[in-house]
């Protein structure tokens, strides 16, 4: 037997509740918190499905939620998610968890890439924006999507941290202060260049658009044949740091990677179709599921507009007729093969 729409509706609104409350940063809060959810579970079966799907999306946020600090990031996350949640209520849905999942949809995927270096960081970027910023020192800082930085400058030298995603940097020539670009995988010592950064937690990758840098890896825990501690970096080529230290990757396209930063356009030769996703999903305003190995076989070429996803996925479902893209909510998109 169906629920009637205001019934519904009802347990979405405790559903939201719920989640909150079974997220909270005290463990006594979450115990006496659990113990009445048990309970509530008990009422019906329609509490019992909807419970089911709760426990699906506290699985999901625990992953997210490894510290404290994170915790409490998470829990403005769901309270925004139970807010917009109201706005998709019209929804038609075969279950409750469709409309409990768009409900938090932009709260999981605001808090996957919302860390707490992100919310404390000097300069931040968002979601689906290149933000463009001169620094003190006259150099040109842009901030893909979700990135954040934080500055040091000082009368000896001038240093950005880049703790979360992608950073293009234009240096200002200065020989009294080096200018330098640190992760937790190293340090990039710019001698009056133009360069890309990514970082995730795995590691860091440098693209070298102009003249050359000097990286230095923090540490080196492996004796790969191919790595190394310090690496000297010229235009057209690429590194990647990580715990292995410094090693090269394949040559850079120079002219692709400037079209990226300034035209805001992807141009990929032969490139994988799963790559291909990750850059189009740097730029989103939500998330872009897919399965990698199901589409790293599917090659592209392709020029696509960065700033506009939702057309460069209409492209690529033009170019590969066996391509399904789904909108899942206002948030997700779901890419796989038909």
């Amino acid at each position: 037997m169906a629920m009637d729409k205001s019934k519904h509706h009802q347990l979405v609104e405790e559903a939201a509740h719920w989640i909150v409350q079974l997220s909270s940063d005290d463990e006594s809060s979450r115990r006496t918190a659990n113990q009445k959810f048990e309970e509530w579970k008990k009422t019906s079966e329609q509490h019992r499905q909807v419970a089911a799907d709760i426990e699906q999306c506290i699985g999901s946020i625990q992953k997210l939620s490894q510290t404290s600090g994170h915790k409490k990031v998470t829990k403005v996350a769901l309270k925004a998610g139970l807010s917009s949640g109201k706005a998709y209520k019209h929804l038609r849905a075969g279950t409750a968890f469709a409309v409990v999942f768009v409900a938090m949809s932009g709260a999981l995927f605001y808090l996957t890439d919302t860390t707490v270096a992100y919310v404390t960081a000097d300069i931040q970027g968002q979601s689906g924006q290149w933000t463009t910023q001169t620094l003190p020192d006259g150099s040109r800082l842009i901030l893909r999507g979700k990135s954040a930085v934080n500055l040091d400058f000082k009368t000896h030298q001038r240093v950005v941290e880049l703790v979360q995603g992608q950073i293009y940097v234009d240096v200002a020539k200065d020989k009294t202060r080096p200018f330098l670009v640190k992760t937790s995988h190293g340090q990039i010592q710019a001698l009056g260049t133009a360069f890309s950064v990514s970082y995730d937690p795995s590691a860091t990758e440098l693209n070298m658009l102009h003249s050359k840098v000097k990286v230095e890896a923090t540490q080196v825990k492996t004796t790969q044949l191919h790595a190394t501690r310090q690496a000297i970096v010229e235009a057209g080529q690429a590194i990647k740091m990580d715990k292995n230290g410094v090693q090269k990757l394949p040559a850079l396209n120079v002219y692709n990677e400037q079209q990226k930063w300034q035209k805001h356009q992807l141009m990929v030769e032969n490139l994988p179709l799963n790559q291909v996703l990750q850059e189009l999903d740097r730029n989103y305003k939500g998330k872009i599921i897919f399965n990698d190995a199901a589409l790293q076989h599917v090659r592209v070429n392709a020029v696509l507009p960065l700033d506009q996803t939702t057309e460069s996925l209409k492209l690529l479902a033009t170019v590969f007729p066996d391509l399904k893209i789904k909108q899942i909510t206002p948030f997700v998109v779901m890419v796989s093969l038909k």
